[in-house]
């Protein structure tokens, strides 16, 4: 991966984790009886929105530009290009389902307040964040060593994708999170990295 590309995707997945744990200190702060906004949580949605169809995009054009240098017989990669797209499959199925939660939720929070919609939106984010760590990222070196065999210069920066258009939107997002965030929740005061174990959907 060229160093550019690399930092880009690497500063993107740490600030990533920086928002899961803004809004892990949001969840906690509301629940302890704390004011916090719809907002507040509608843009931690979407920047992990934003920050995901990318990484999706990242992944599935990974997918893609090594699909074609399959060898006839070489059953083993063909499983693992077969099981990078079913964890695509299951990780765009769970963000869209996140999606539909907080939507449903912050609707709720317009017309009646109080709890409406509160647990529906915390399991679907548990339940994004169980495939999230368990499916998604559990195979995320899965297909390096075929990466190196195959990839071109200039591959990695494709696949990163960067341009003015997906850093503005990175950075937009990332700032409305810290706009709304309540007391001891900036994302920006968080170091990133995954939970000790992965929550789970109750």
């Amino acid at each position: 991966m060229e160093p550019n590309a690399q930092e880009y995707v690497q500063r993107e997945r740490r600030r990533l984790g920086q928002v899961r744990k803004s809004y892990e200190a949001g969840v906690a702060a509301r629940d302890g009886g704390a004011s916090v906004s719809v907002e507040f949580f509608s843009a931690c949605v979407d920047y992990i929105r934003a920050s995901m169809d990318r990484l999706h995009r990242q992944d599935q054009h990974i997918h893609d530009l090594l699909k074609p240098h399959l060898k006839s017989g070489d059953k083993e990669r063909a499983a693992t290009l077969e099981n990078l797209n079913m964890r695509l499959a299951r990780s765009r199925t769970a963000l869209a389902d996140l999606v539909t939660a907080r939507d449903a939720f912050r609707g709720a929070q317009t017309f009646t307040g109080g709890d409406t919609g509160w647990s529906e939106f915390k399991n679907a984010i548990a339940a994004f964040m169980e495939v999230y760590f368990n499916v998604l990222m559990k195979g995320q070196h899965s297909t390096l060593e075929f990466q190196h065999e195959v990839f071109k210069p200039g591959d990695w920066g494709d696949v990163a994708g960067i341009n003015e258009a997906a850093l503005l939107v990175e950075a937009t997002t990332f700032a409305q999170v810290r706009k709304f965030a309540p007391a001891n929740a900036d994302p920006a005061t968080f170091k990133a990295g995954p939970p000790p174990t992965a929550p789970k959907a109750a």
